[in-house]
């Protein structure tokens, strides 16, 4: 089968236009995302790289084989920096154009520059380093990434696998118009591999943007914008699926009401700021004495609530610690304390809800007894 490799070249120009304009596009209107942003620099360079690669009828071969290269290798460390930058990481210049600069000095000696042999080995080598380079970002990050990430990995790996074996394979002359615009060789195998690279890597990293766009806007409907700590919403959600785990494995679960004491007199006497820097400071004393486990939360305006998995007299020693510290280190002349109620679950419990009553109750007559005290359900 032979492959046309003129119609390669311009169905890649074509593929590499029309992603760049994708990904500016949903760079602008996705909140100037840097790895979206990078993306469509990356895929822009690459586009004038491979059109100055086809500059060579009537032309000084400087720019076909110096420039052009330089380019396409700087968009592999563009690619390694928007990835890098995704991954929450460092992005290191010298990394980014080193490729290039490596690239130019080889161009210099006039050994290298007029040998295809050497220029195909170094190109490949560079390209498969960077590569490896961004693979190697994303295996170190999986854990932290909570996004479908690995569709990546094998791409990558890939692209880099089939640039180490190039120098092997390539016998081809590498240029359409010296190939009679036909080739059933390695150089149209190299285009095709070139147009599923880029298509493939776009979108899996429109994709993994995207998917943490939707994560970020869903923590952030189920946290407290002011704390940081979760609201009613994702303790509900929370408190239900760990009842629900509790039927096929027995755990103690205890539920801790807290309500701040004369909060409205600290809000009167200090402004909102004194109020919303009484409720941070709450909820950084009540984070000390928390477990991985502990869900925590900020179910009212001043009122708070732990579900823990501790037994029942090691959550009551929690909360009266958390009772005491507060009452020793409050930040206002009034002095700022904390009501609290507290409700066991039994192994019957079907619902965070009933919990919520139970503690609540206790936590009125804790107010009604005198404050800064602990009642049990």
């Amino acid at each position: 089968m032979h492959l046309d490799v003129y119609t390669l070249f311009i169905f890649e120009l074509f593929i590499l236009i029309l992603l760049t304009a994708v990904m500016l596009f949903a760079w602008i209107g996705g909140r100037r995302d840097p790895t979206l942003g990078l993306t469509a620099l990356m895929l822009a360079f690459s586009t004038a790289g491979t059109l100055l690669s086809s500059m060579r009828a009537g032309v000084s071969e400087v720019i076909p084989v110096v420039f052009s290269n330089m380019m396409i290798l700087l968009c592999y460390g563009i690619m390694w920096a928007a990835l890098r930058i995704f991954t929450g990481r460092r992005v290191f210049l010298p990394v980014v154009f080193s490729g290039p600069i490596i690239w130019l000095v080889f161009c210099l000696y006039p050994a290298f520059y007029h040998n295809l042999e050497p220029r195909i080995f170094l190109t490949s080598l560079l390209t498969a380093t960077y590569t490896l380079l961004t693979t190697l970002e994303i295996w170190h990050a999986r854990r932290q990434l909570q996004v479908t990430y690995w569709p990546a990995l094998p791409l990558s790996f890939f692209h880099a696998c089939f640039y180490l074996a190039r120098p092997f394979f390539d016998d081809s002359l590498p240029y359409a118009e010296m190939a009679g615009g036909h080739s059933s060789g390695f150089f149209a195998i190299l285009i095709f591999e070139a147009i599923l690279y880029a298509i493939c890597l776009s979108f899996i990293i429109l994709a993994m943007v995207y998917e943490r766009g939707q994560l970020g806007y869903k923590q952030a409907s189920l946290s407290d914008p002011l704390t940081g700590v979760g609201n009613r919403r994702d303790f509900l959600e929370r408190g239900n699926e760990l009842i629900r785990k509790r039927k096929n494995n027995d755990f103690p679960l205890q539920l801790i009401l807290f309500d701040l004491d004369n909060f409205k007199r600290l809000n009167d006497q200090y402004g909102h700021a004194g109020g919303d820097s009484a409720l941070v400071f709450f909820c950084n004393v009540v984070k000390a004495s928390l477990e991985k486990k502990d869900i925590f939360a900020r179910i009212g305006g001043e009122e708070f609530a732990c579900l823990t998995t501790r037994p029942r007299e090691q959550a009551i020693r929690m909360a009266e610690n958390i009772r005491f510290q507060l009452a020793q280190n409050s930040q206002h002349s009034i002095p700022m304390t904390v009501s609290v109620g507290m409700a066991f679950s039994e192994s019957d419990q079907d619902s965070i809800s009933h919990l919520l009553i139970q503690a609540d109750h206790a936590l009125y007559r804790a107010k009604s007894a005198g404050k800064n005290r602990i009642e049990l359900s």
